[in-house]
């Protein structure tokens, strides 16, 4: 009697010696140790062929399973997610067939390529991280499973970032373990724009819009644009390609690049206004800024280190407005005023700036917005809605 099942002429006399040695096993006075039991379960997953890759993606990005497997006409591909093995799509000699999974989890989240039978899910979210299971029935049966874990707050499909003229960018390749992965590609409008490729130990960069512009990581694999101005708006894409070319992580970036800069005029003594008009969303957080300089990631402590200017004179954003009031202004409070909007738990964010110009009851101007006009003064203004 055969323990376990026959996969393919080619491993028949392999089959025979294991199932032999299960056999013994099982008759032995050893059988219900755990160390055996224990043993038993890894060569019954090396006949059946099931092998468990472990994969780490940013939530919000796209991954592709690899089959690297010739598909024959005849073949059966089934791609299931989860222990309950639920099927989410079906390659049946040329037919595709596309399921959304329980709750709809999988609706227009799938795609599965018919000559390869690589299955790409787009978009992996917290609801489609777990075990993607790989059956390939026909004259080579094949079973593998891709155990996916996320990282990171929730994102979109595609990445929208807008930018002020002047700043830097960074993108994220998406990879916790970058390290872990031989080739890594960025393209701007389909075009070959940087990659590393850690066989040959070569990073390189294309592009002559982009030159001296271009920081790649060469570990996180992240791309930094220094000194981005408005031609380089445009669609941005990463794909990371695993060492065994068993999937791909893939993401784009949308990345406008503005150079609005909003003149506003206050007589000395009134209140000032500053509004955006962008609806305020579940845990979106707005930095405001006084001065030149580039808004930091650590403004939060700004409001209390350098408060003592503004103290008293700041009313944030209410009834939904993203706004800032600055009350009984002053000629020295004229100066640039940037605001940066983070939407959400995520990496899309919206820059704007205002020059705001104060003038005194007498009809002078406040001071000169030149590189001496004022002191970096960074205001954090939380407006998160729980």
């Amino acid at each position: 009697m055969s323990v376990l099942p026959q996969h393919g002429k080619e491993n028949n006399q392999t089959n025979e010696a294991l199932n032999t040695l299960l056999i013994v096993f099982m008759k032995s006075n050893t059988y219900n140790n755990m160390k055996t039991i224990s043993i038993l379960f890894i060569i019954s997953l090396f006949i059946n062929g099931a092998v468990t890759e472990s994969v780490s993606v940013n939530i919000g990005f796209s991954i592709t399973f690899h089959t690297n497997t010739v598909i024959q006409s005849d073949d059966v591909i089934e791609w299931s997610y989860g222990y309950s093995s639920e099927l989410i799509a079906k390659l049946d000699r040329g037919s595709i067939s596309l399921f959304d999974g329980s709750y709809g989890r999988f609706f227009n989240r799938v795609k599965l390529n018919y000559e390869t039978g690589d299955l790409t899910i787009i978009d992996v979210r917290d609801r489609r991280v777990g075990d993607y299971n790989l059956q390939i029935t026909g004259e080579k049966n094949t079973r593998q499973t891709f155990s996916v874990s996320g990282r990171g707050g929730y994102t979109g499909h595609v990445t929208s970032l807008t930018v002020m003229e002047g700043d830097s960018v960074r993108l994220d390749a998406g990879v916790p373990d970058a390290e872990n992965y031989d080739v890594i590609r960025w393209r701007f409008e389909n075009s070959p724009l940087a990659e590393i490729d850690r066989k040959t130990e070569i990073v390189s960069t294309h592009d002559e819009r982009f030159r001296d512009r271009l920081e790649l990581d060469r570990w996180s694999a992240d791309l930094t644009i220094t000194n981005i101005t408005t031609d380089l708006s445009g669609l941005y894409e990463v794909k990371v390609d695993s060492n065994r070319g068993t999937h791909t992580i893939h993401q784009t970036y949308t990345v406008t690049v503005s150079d609005e800069v909003k003149s506003v005029s206050v007589m000395e003594g009134e209140s000032l206004t500053l509004h955006i008009d962008i609806p305020i969303q579940i845990y979106d957080r707005t930095d405001w800024g006084f001065g030149p300089d580039e808004l930091k990631p650590d403004s939060i402590q700004s409001l209390y280190r350098y408060g003592e200017r503004f103290r008293g004179r700041l009313q944030k954003q209410t009834d939904g407005i993203r706004s800032l009031t600055i009350t009984n202004i002053t000629t020295e409070d004229s100066g640039v005023y940037q605001v940066r909007i983070i939407m959400g738990l995520c990496p899309q964010s919206i820059k704007k700036r205002f020059i705001v110009t104060v003038t005194a009851r007498d009809g002078s101007s406040g001071v000169s917005l030149g590189g001496s006009c004022v002191g970096v003064l960074l205001v954090l203004v939380s407006s998160q809605i729980l």
